[in-house]
């Protein structure tokens, strides 16, 4: 498949010459190791033109002996600026091509890929159109074209907008207001009193035989996924390396590379970071209440830390070890996490919570703004470089990011060009993915027929995965600046000492081993289960257990009990108190002294009877 590409540079054995825009060509003679260099490079590339790269679709073709070789920036797309007129871009990543692999000319030139010069506003705007303004105290409302008015150089359209009041920046304001706090792997595992290498294994992937059960809790993935607002990955860059990376990640590299072009230059400081996985409280209970539920796996997988492959099921439960694994892998899907998605360790989203309150706060202001009947409507003249006409983005369109910020978690936006989502409806970034697909998981302020509930973060047909070029941003310069006035920053880590009173556990400071759990007496089970019963509140769905006075500890407010009100002459179990430990036992002791009661009063009422 062929593509357009623009010549920079040619290269041989012997020297380089380049062009850099209109000034003089240069010439760049090779010593003895450039030339060297540039004939082990020729090679590669022959074989890989045959062979292939590992990109399908790249081998499979004999070039011959390579003696020159292009240096080519590949086209991009085509920019659309104000006036209508088109022009080509092209990359700034140069890839290198043999002369046998290039055409001057396309036998066949793509239509979509033909400049054309300035049109006519009314051919541009045509009446009865819909835009969004990207500009001015108006930004992001959307209005219809009444008309071109003024002269030549001063031409505006008219357009029929339906302006909004500022809003505040509540997005920014919830994001930076709820924040999960995160505490390191080696920290989370002095809590629990684990060793980390267990606690690694537990948190992970934990593979069992017979059967191939997989115990682990898959907190984490080799593969770099993690669970939202229980697990994130977080890498460590050496101070030199960091500061090379000051650089506005989202406006630079192409989006498109041919065959030939430069690999990254990112793989060189790949090599340099260290990468640790940090836990919020919340995981910290669910392997606590893992261990409560099954000890012995915890004991036995403290015994042998060494192991790195697949453990016996008799070896961690006992002889009765292959009936258990249907059993824990039980437990396993019944908690919350073995529903919540798997999302890449690489992107940066809210919490459920925070995505919630901001669904609740857009839900809140739409209310209030269709109270007040607000939205009316204006004729405004505006200048053409300050409106987007809807349908006017192309495939072939190259997004423009000169003046483009990079997305923040809250950040307010309205729809230009993304699929499925109405044109200029509103919405709250609550998700930024990795740099190289450029995607954003937006929270949109009304249901519309393309929405989803992004895998159960938010409400259903509220949600949408949109490229972040195809959205107008229209939260406030300042409003980072209001933000961090009104809210105090919160920070996402926490040390193991404050995380020990957030998390609310109760840890046993050595797990029994599976023997000594076997050869426990009932009598000792049963004083135990009493104790655990008083020392800890279980919440059936999810299996978490809570200790009473830690809970008290960190303000945890319980409601007033309220007792029903029921037939007056009833027999009722409020007299009992809570004395018994049993309910059952303790029912049974009141209806036998209530009838006792009852026998004793109808024995007197027929001795008095039979007296008169």
């Amino acid at each position: 498949m062929m593509h357009e590409a623009k010549v920079v540079a040619v290269t041989d054995i012997c020297c380089e010459v380049r062009k850099k825009g209109n000034k003089a060509t240069t010439v760049k003679k090779f010593s003895d190791a450039e030339s060297e260099r540039w004939l082990t490079d020729s090679r590669t590339i022959e074989q890989q033109y045959a062979m292939g790269n590992g990109i399908p679709g790249s081998g499979g073709v004999r070039i011959g002996e390579a003696q020159i070789r292009l240096r080519v920036v590949p086209l991009q797309g085509m920019k659309t600026f104000a006036d209508g007129s088109t022009k080509k871009i092209f990359g700034k990543e140069e890839a290198d091509v043999p002369l046998q692999m290039a055409l001057w000319s396309a036998p066949a030139p793509d239509p979509r890929f033909v400049e054309r010069g300035p049109m006519t506003l009314s051919d541009l705007y045509p009446v009865g159109c819909n835009v969004i303004l990207t500009k001015g105290k108006h930004k992001g409302c959307i209005g219809t074209v009444v008309g071109v008015s003024g002269e030549k150089d001063e031409k505006k359209v008219v357009t029929n907008v339906r302006i909004i009041p500022p809003e505040p920046p509540f997005g920014l304001a919830i994001a930076r207001s709820v924040k999960e706090s995160y505490v390191s792997s080696h920290d989370a595992a002095k809590v629990l009193h684990l060793d980390p290498s267990v606690f690694g294994k537990i948190t992970g992937s934990l593979s069992v035989d017979p059967g191939r059960y997989d115990l682990g809790l898959n907190l984490k993935y080799k593969e770099g996924l993690c669970v939202s607002g229980y697990t994130r990955k977080k890498n460590f860059v050496e101070k030199n390396v960091a500061d090379s990376k000051k650089v506005n990640p989202w406006l630079v590299g192409d989006s498109l590379k041919v065959v030939g072009s430069s690999v990254s230059k990112g793989d060189d400081t790949k090599k340099k970071d260290r990468t640790i996985w940090e836990y919020t409280p919340q995981a910290i209970r669910l392997v606590a209440a893992y261990r409560q539920q099954f000890p012995s796996l915890f004991s036995a997988i403290s015994r042998d830390t060494t192991n790195k492959g697949f453990y016996n099921a008799k070896h961690l439960f006992g002889p009765n070890g292959n009936e258990m694994l249907p059993k824990v892998r039980k437990w396993l899907n019944s908690i919350e996490t073995a529903k919540l998605p798997r999302i890449p360790a690489t992107t940066i989203a809210m919490p459920l919570s925070a995505i919630a309150a901001i669904q609740r706060a857009a839900e809140v202001r739409a209310a209030k703004l269709a109270e007040s009947g607000s939205g009316a409507e204006s004729n405004i003249r505006v200048p053409p470089s300050a409106l987007y006409r809807e349908n006017s983005t192309k495939a072939t369109d190259v997004a423009a990011i000169e003046n483009r910020s990079p997305p923040e978690l809250g950040d307010r936006i309205a729809n230009l060009c993304a699929n499925g989502v109405p044109f200029g409806a509103r919405g709250t970034v609550v998700s930024i993915h990795n740099l190289s697909s450029g995607c954003v998981e937006v929270v949109m302020d009304e249901e519309f027929i393309g929405g989803s509930n992004l895998q159960g973060s938010c409400a259903n047909f509220r949600g949408k995965l949109c490229v972040w070029f195809h959205l107008l941003k229209i939260s406030a310069a300042d409003s980072s600046d209001l933000v961090e006035h009104m809210v105090p920053p919160k920070k996402s880590t926490a040390n193991s000492d404050s995380c020990s009173s957030a998390v609310s556990i109760v840890t046993p400071k050595k797990c029994p081993s599976s023997t000594e759990f076997a050869t426990k007496s009932n009598d000792e089970k049963d004083v135990k289960k009493h104790k655990i019963e008083d020392e800890m509140v279980t919440n059936v769905s999810t299996g978490l257990s809570y200790n009473r006075l830690q809970l008290k500890a960190v303000n945890c407010k319980q409601a007033g009990f309220k007792e029903a009100s029921g037939p007056k002459g009833t027999l009722t179990f409020k007299d009992i108190g809570r004395k018994e430990k049993c309910g059952y036992n303790g029912w049974k002791k009141h209806i036998s002294r209530a009838y006792k009661k009852d026998s004793i009063n109808a024995t007197s009422s027929t001795i008095e009877l039979d007296a008169a």
